[in-house]
């Protein structure tokens, strides 16, 4: 599964890898699903000029740093009483929004990886991955042409050997109408095509494969109908998955067609309440509630709950920490 490429996907014409490799420094937030997976909410949108804090995070207002520490409740006597609260994730961004610096931790709060971005105006140019111990071991490099749009995006190892290249074909409005990625033996991971009426987007197919060439999942979305339909794949061909997302509601089903996972995905702060569906008819819910706002309407503490046929408990509770950029301020780009 190492050769798949996971993208920042912010509407076709931005694809820009940063996160790549899911065997690398995994993001712990996804127990809470304070954050939708940015794919899939890019894809749900397909806003093309939105920035990191808006898009991947659902920040409003000139955020310029985000902490976020988790803390998981435990039984103790009957009540549920919060744990130790442990730090997951750090951003930093600019003024135009975009992040520039991201660091993610462990379990037990330990630094695991960090992502440093670099930027020419609002254009990122390049992204140095790097592990816990200071270890850079992925370089992603933005290459534009003479209209400012991605020519290609290559990405290295840390010993500067090439490790991907993605290219860009577009149409004669400069719309990309295919961006493929392909691994440095010629493999093709990853490719997405995409539609239009004029200046308006159709449809977006997506199809990412493994490093021996086999499809892993395929994804299409229907911009009329705010549609999504994403089928994963076992390394036998057989499918594995197929989520449905439909504006705000969210359908997971299982090998057989069965369905095993309603969700909602909520329009203010853009997180998931799911309900799972179990085989002898059972529900668990799981779902989150904002607990204090900012002023500049970001959830600064959030809950998040499960019922089942044994009530209603607390399961985590999450804490965000924001400060904000004030005018006349100045951040490196």
């Amino acid at each position: 599964m190492s050769g798949m490429i996971c993208e920042t996907a912010i509407a076709g014409d931005r694809l820009v890898g940063l996160e790549c490799d899911r065997d690398k420094g995994k993001n712990n937030m996804k127990t809470l699903k304070v954050v939708v997976l940015v794919a899939l909410m890019s894809l749900v949108s397909h806003a093309q000029e939105r920035s990191t804090a808006d898009a991947t995070y659902a920040l409003k207002g000139p955020v310029r740093t985000l902490k976020l520490e988790v803390a998981t409740f435990v039984s103790k006597d009957g009540d549920h009483v919060e744990g130790p609260r442990v730090a997951e994730m750090e951003a930093w961004f600019n003024e135009d929004g975009n992040r520039t610096d991201l660091k993610i931790y462990n379990e037990k709060g330990v630094l695991s990886r960090r992502i440093v971005m670099k930027f020419d105006g609002r254009k990122m140019t390049e992204a140095l991955n790097y592990d816990g111990a200071g270890k850079m071991w992925l370089r992603i490099l933005n290459v534009y042409d003479d209209k400012g749009r991605l020519k290609e995006v290559l990405t290295y190892h840390g010993d500067g050997s090439l490790r991907t290249k993605k290219t860009y074909k577009r149409d004669e409005r400069g719309q990309a109408i295919e961006i493929s990625a392909h691994s440095a033996q010629g493999v093709l991971l990853d490719q997405f095509k995409n539609t239009f009426d004029g200046a308006r987007l159709l449809t977006t197919e997506r199809k990412v494969y493994r490093e021996d060439g086999s499809l892993a999942s395929v994804n299409f979305y229907e911009a009329g109908k705010k549609r999504s339909e994403t089928t994963t794949y076992q390394p036998d061909g057989s499918i594995a998955n197929k989520t449905v997302v439909t504006n705000q509601q969210l359908e997971e089903y299982g090998p057989d067609g069965s369905l095993q996972k309603t969700g909602t995905i909520s329009t203010e702060h853009r997180m998931v309440d799911e309900v799972v569906l179990n085989k002898d008819g059972s529900r668990k819910k799981e779902s989150n509630t904002p607990d204090q706002i900012d002023a500049n309407g970001n959830w600064t503490k959030m809950t998040r709950w499960q019922t089942d046929s044994q009530g209603t408990r607390p399961l985590a509770i999450a804490y965000r920490t924001l400060t904000y950029y004030e005018r006349g301020d100045v951040s490196p780009k």
